[in-house]
């Protein structure tokens, strides 16, 4: 009978040790899986994190992107009107002649003579953008308001014609706001 109990007690000692191997087996398990898991878990929170930083900067880009393309659309005539700044090689004289003409005409003021010159390579701008002169003589004594009338119009056209020199003086006859003129440099420019 004592052997049997030794049997059962030994057997007993075996199981309960076994059982205790086991335990620590699966706590280690468990701990291990759950460490596992946790940096599983952390992997995809972070590449989460970097998708949405993505997508919000792709979300910024994209609005920025469609303003962008707002202002271009916004701004289509100002690049009309910055392209019609300078006259054409070709055409500018007969441009330059009816702009002129049909500002004298507006204004009161009547035209003597236009003569035309040679490209001014002086002015120091762009080899791209040439000056050419148009020199004009208006029938004097003609009315101060008429001139300043004249001028203005000049100054104001597209393609962009500058007033570069100009005499006033008083006729030899003043009368009421007359001025005598001489000749009129207006500058055309071209590109």
């Amino acid at each position: 009978m004592k052997k049997d109990q030794n049997k059962k007690s030994q057997a007993a000692t075996t199981t309960r040790n076994f059982l205790a191997f086991v335990l620590v087996v699966v706590i280690l398990g468990s701990t291990a899986g759950f460490y596992y898991g946790l940096q599983v878990i952390k992997d995809y929170s972070l590449e989460v994190t970097h998708t949405t930083a993505d997508a919000s900067a792709s979300a910024t880009n994209i609005d920025q992107l469609s303003q962008l393309k707002q202002q271009l659309t916004d701004r289509q005539a100002l690049v009309a009107k910055a392209e019609n700044l300078f006259a054409k090689p070709g055409t500018y004289q007969t441009q330059a002649l009816k702009d002129i003409s049909k500002y004298a005409s507006e204004a009161g003021v009547t035209i003597s003579s236009i003569d035309s010159s040679s490209p001014d390579s002086s002015t120091g701008q762009a080899p791209a953008i040439s000056n050419y002169s148009e020199v004009i003589t208006l029938q004097s004594p003609v009315s101060f308001a008429k001139l300043l009338r004249f001028l203005d119009a000049i100054e104001g056209n597209l393609p962009k014609m500058q007033i570069t020199g100009i005499a006033i003086d008083r006729p030899s006859s003043p009368s009421g706001d007359q001025v005598a003129t001489d000749k009129i440099t207006i500058t055309v420019a071209v590109r």
